[in-house]
This record gives C-alpha cells, structure tokens and sequence, in this order.
C-alpha cells in the first residue's frame, strides 16, 4: 500500500492509483529503453522511474489535497524530478488534467476531461498533431474513447478498458508512421518500422491505470 493510501485525505485514492500506475509502468523500464533507444536518447524507462520516484516523495502531501490541486502538485513533482522532454510533456498533461478537473462530474466525466486535457497539452506543448508519430498518437485514440464512454453512460471500468485499448492501437499504429519531430525526425530511417516510445508510454500508462481501476486489489 502506497503512503498516500495509508494516511487518507480528499485524494488518497486518486495518488494511490497515479503512484501504483507509475510504477507498474516503470517496471517496463528495459522496454521503453529499448524503443527509445531506436531513434532517441534511450532513456525513457530512466525517466519513468524518476516519475515514480517523484511521486512517492509528494504522495502524502498530494492526498491531503482536493484531486485538481493533487494532479497538478504531482505534474510539479514530475517536472523537477524527471525533466526530460518526455516526463516534462507528462508532468504538464497531468496539470492540465487538474486545470480541468470539475468536482461536480460523474466519475466517468471527470477522467474523459483529464484525458481530453492531456491530450491537448501534449499537441501544444509537443507542437504536434495526429499522425506525426508521439504519444499523442495514443492520448488522442484513449481520450476519443472515454468521451464517447463517458457520453454513454458508461461505467468507469468500461471506459477505463475501452481508452487503454485505443491507446494500445494508436501506439500500434505508430510503427506505420513518419516521424516529424524529435530526433526520430531527422533518423527516419533507423524509426521507421519501430512503435514510438512516447506512444507506447502513454499506451502503457493507460493500461496500467485501466487495469488498476477493474481490480482496486491489484
């Protein structure tokens, strides 16, 4: 049991999940390594594992927070302890998700506009668009789904399991893709063939949340 789950607070749950999330993600380290390592500094698993790091630090002080204020302490965390561009883009998606947090949603609505919100600080940050071979290309497909979830009643079990299999698709479909940016943009060829490993992070970082979500006792 994660700190934050053992003391309580507004958002106990909520940072017990991001700091389980985070971690089953960074137990992928070697992989996301690898993918990086294709066209990149291969040091994305590095900086997952800085995120989770990072977030231990802040657990406490984020669960005593309402869920806005925590998301958006824990992006800080993840800005000052992971600032590669990678953890930077994910650290400013989660304080966008608390920029845009409404208290009064449905559970359900609350994670459609996280993800919208990451979605679209991800292609403003990143200076990106769909297609151009990022974890946009896996946000967006995971956002589209849980709104249209979210808009159909969905319970957040469903919804959670219908944006982790959209995010797994769109990183899928990276392999197809030109990069444009980064250093896979000017190493085409050696990225070509190869999943994007911002997409295959944002990818993971969904299942593992969605997986976590349909079994709390995981």
């Amino acid at each position: 049991m994660s700190e934050a789950a053992s003391l309580g607070g507004p958002s106990a749950a909520l940072v017990a999940l991001i700091a389980a999330t985070v971690r089953d993600v960074a137990a992928e380290a070697e992989l996301l390594n690898r993918l990086d390592g294709v066209a990149g500094d291969g040091d994305l698993g590095v900086t997952v594992t800085r995120a989770a790091e990072a977030i231990e630090g802040v657990a406490a002080e984020a669960a005593a927070m309402e869920p806005g204020p925590a998301l958006r302490r824990i992006g800080r965390a993840i800005a000052a302890g992971a600032p590669s561009s990678g953890g930077t883009l994910v650290a400013f998606a989660l304080m966008a998700a608390g920029a845009a947090d409404d208290p009064s949603g449905t559970p359900a609505a609350r994670v459609a506009a996280a993800l919208d919100a990451a979605r679209r600080s991800i292609a403003e940050r990143g200076q990106v668009g769909p297609g151009d071979r990022t974890m946009l290309d896996a946000i967006g497909p995971a956002a589209d789904a849980a709104a249209d979830a979210a808009a159909a009643g969905s319970p957040l079990g469903t919804l959670a399991r219908a944006a982790a299999d959209a995010a797994d698709a769109g990183a899928r479909a990276t392999e197809g893709m030109e990069p444009v940016v980064g250093r896979a943009g000017w190493l085409k060829d050696r990225a070509r063939g190869h999943e994007d490993a911002g997409a295959r992070l944002a990818a993971l970082l969904v299942a593992a949340a969605a997986r976590r979500v349909e079994d709390p006792s995981a």
